[in-house]
């Protein structure tokens, strides 16, 4: 017989040596799940600490077939098919009418909009006579034109474009103002182009492109003009198109590029709407407003209001650029933008068009099913009542108290690791503690919109029945969509105003809210599920929730304090350390080279979301952590049981960020997109964590355990 103090000692000797007793490993339904979603997933025989994201995501991107209407694919990708899926579902169901007029009328617009019998038919003659209606298009006209030089009025073009959402020159829109976020003001900004500013801005490097364009350009105008009943020479036409691009390279080299436009006080300029006349006197601006604004909001511009102009000197170029074009070329230019406003009325010879168009320039091979279309379309139109149908059938409830739980978890840790830093003095530390602290959390949906009559009471001024034309929708629409937003400006402002759509993959933080908003689309798995391991919950939702957080004291969200209103609230050492801080992340991101498209990624327009990448996930392992000093290991996946829960934690992270590109994909993400594609935002992030190296046991020096590691927070 084992003497018992022989025997304990026997016992530590063994855990002491590696002797420790097998870890508990779930067989439940839920467990099962999380292992059948990663071994789908992973790519066990890869080197973690040479190779993480084909260790995470291998096996995935190998088995992902691209859609044909796709030019990237992404875990968020596949959620939102899923989704639009279930809303086509709901929106074709026949069980479930409701007594709602807004839920019958979203699915009104849907059936109109999957009616391409009637449009074929059409031959978008609908949407020509629409286009008529605004006035001249010299270049698909030909000797048809009754443009006439010195009547062109710049200011109704502007107002007929901006009602349905176009802003060519100038992006006007009503929005909270960041240094007083108790009333809403009118923005005045440099508008949008047909492409992105870095495609004209080297047109050597992007020629493929730039022809794409071009040709597509011509080859819809083509078809408007023989829908016209018009005749032009294709010399003639193809005249008109070179000076519509020559005009938008002017335009883009006039604009300051998104990296330059970080700095919210600099674009805060107040001024009365009178001054206007005379920072940008090409539009009569008292009559662009009579005519954008619902009749109950005149008295409210009449009284000279005050109005942010973002970029005063922009105005200055702009003012420039269009007194020296011809009226002619600017007409043309923004029929063409208007014209895109209707693109769901146009029959298949311009979907093919466009198609080739879309092929060069994103690697898609071809067209997206009409029923998917339809289904954004229907939820863009009316949202809260998409919102409401998607709630009300696909949400799991429950989700919503374990997300608020996880939030408040990751909240604390990221207010530890505030306390913690050494690089902040006290006095700014005191605010952004503050600022952490009173940072609000929307989560699902508006719960109003649950309720039909207030649902139907939000759009009751919107009217679509079954006799109305795709055309004549959109039309509506926008102008409803458009009397809203100007009706804002005599509202008090909500803090806990929640405008997304419930069925939204994606997850948002709002400065002037200083809030973070998670949409129902995006609890679920494979980011969160109520009933998965918490290391995957904590890596995946929780990097997120921690990733929301961060940005609010990244170099953008910084700025504002814990009510959202702008003003400097760092003392200058401070502010100096933290871009010291960011600049390591700029350069580190920067020095990732992309040999494929023979490019690099753009640290500097990506740091917001490279910061809060490398911020969110440090938080959502501290949390975990203390999960785990609260409730002891968890139970290790079925067939998996090798894989510890810290890095679990880790691929769970990664899971999040999976994606596959096209090569013409790839380039459009790194000139559009202000993330960093998913393979950087594994490896880069998970080598900045000192955690990370010790999860897998990775040597001193190997890629993922670097000598040096950034980070902000």
């Amino acid at each position: 017989m084992v003497h018992p103090l022989l025997l304990s000692l026997l016992l530590i000797h063994f855990i002491s040596i590696g002797f420790a007793a097998t870890p508990a490993v779930s067989s439940s339904d839920a467990f099962k799940e999380a292992a059948e979603l990663l071994q789908k997933s992973v790519n066990l025989t890869a080197d973690p600490c040479e190779d993480f994201y084909n260790y995470a995501c291998g096996n995935w991107v190998a088995s992902q077939e691209m859609p044909a209407d796709r030019g990237r694919i992404s875990r968020f990708v596949l959620v939102k098919s899923k989704i639009t899926e279930e809303m086509k579902e709901v929106l074709e169901s026949t069980s479930e009418l409701s007594k709602s007029r807004s839920k019958t009328m979203i699915r009104q617009i849907y059936r109109t909009c999957l009616d391409e019998e009637s449009i074929e038919k059409d031959k978008s003659q609908d949407v020509i006579k629409t286009l008529k209606a605004v006035g001249s298009w010299p270049m698909v006209e030909g000797s048809m034109s009754q443009f006439n030089s010195s009547e062109f009025d710049l200011t109704r073009l502007i107002s007929e474009v901006g009602i349905h959402g176009v802003s060519p020159f100038l992006d006007i829109f009503i929005t909270i103002d960041t240094k007083n976020t108790t009333r809403r003001v009118v923005n005045i900004d440099q508008g949008g182009l047909g492409l992105s500013r870095s495609y004209y801005l080297n047109t050597k490097k992007y020629a493929k492109q730039i022809k794409a364009y071009k040709t597509y350009i011509f080859d819809k105008t083509s078809l408007i003009t023989a829908d016209y009943g018009a005749t032009i020479s294709e010399r003639a036409l193809t005249a008109s198109v070179e000076e519509i691009f020559k005009l938008e390279q002017k335009l883009a080299k006039s604009m300051l590029p998104y990296e330059s436009r970080r700095n919210h006080t600099a674009m805060h300029n107040v001024r009365k709407l009178s001054d206007m006349k005379t920072l940008f006197p090409l539009i009569d601006w008292p009559r662009y407003f009579k005519a954008q604004a619902p009749l109950d909001v005149h008295p409210y511009f009449e009284s000279n209001p005050d109005v942010i102009v973002s970029e005063i000197n922009f105005l200055k170029r702009l003012t420039r650029l269009l007194s020296n074009t011809e009226p002619r070329i600017l007409v043309n230019y923004f029929m063409l933008r208007y014209s895109g406003s209707f693109s769901l009325t146009y029959d298949k010879r311009y979907d093919d068009v466009y198609n080739k168009f879309t092929k060069i320039m994103y690697g898609k091979e071809g067209k997206s099913e009409r029923w998917k279309v339809c289904v954004a379309a229907a939820q863009g139109k009316v949202v809260f009542a998409a919102s409401a149908l998607y709630a009300e059938r696909y949400f799991d409830k429950s989700a919503k108290a374990t997300t608020l739980a996880m939030i408040d978890d990751i909240t604390t840790a990221f207010i530890e690791i505030l306390r913690e830093n050494t690089w902040m003095d006290e006095a700014t530390k005191k605010e952004a503690l503050k600022k952490a602290d009173n940072m609000i959390r929307l989560i699902g949906y508006a719960d109003w919109v649950l309720d039909d009559g207030k649902l139907d009471v939000w759009y009751e001024k919107l009217v679509i029945t079954a006799a109305d034309t795709m055309a004549a929708i959109i039309e509506k629409s926008h102008r409803w969509s458009n009397n809203v937003s100007y009706r804002q400006l005599l509202e008090n402002v909500d803090r806990l105003e929640f405008t997304y759509n419930s069925a939204t993959v994606n997850a948002f933080y709002s400065s002037f809210k200083n809030g973070i908003i998670f949409p129902a689309g995006v609890l679920q798995p494979p980011f969160f599920s109520t009933s998965f391991p918490a290391a995957l919950n904590y890596g995946g939702i929780g990097a997120v929730i921690g990733h929301e957080i961060t940005h609010g004291f990244d170099n953008s969200g910084n700025q504002f304090d814990d009510s959202g209103n702008l003003h400097e609230w760092w003392q200058p050492k401070t502010r100096k350390e933290f871009s010291n801080r960011a600049q390591c992340i700029i350069d580190q991101y920067g020095n990732e080279a992309i040999p494929e498209i023979d490019t690099r990624l753009n640290g500097k327009m990506t740091q917001s979301e490279n910061i809060a990448d490398n911020g969110g996930i440090k938080s959502a392992y501290r949390a975990y952590m203390s999960y785990l000093a609260k409730h002891g290991p968890e139970p290790r996946l079925p067939r998996m049981a090798q894989i510890t829960n810290e890095q679990l934690f880790f691929i769970g992270y990664a899971q999040t960020w999976c994606n596959k590109f096209k090569l013409e994909g790839l380039t459009n993400f790194l000139i559009a997109d202000t993330h960093s594609p998913g393979k950087f935002r594994v490896e880069i992030v998970a080598k900045n964590q000192k955690e990370f190296a010790a999860a897998f046991n990775c040597p001193a020096g190997s890629k993922m355990n670097p000598e040096k590691r950034c980070a902000v927070w």
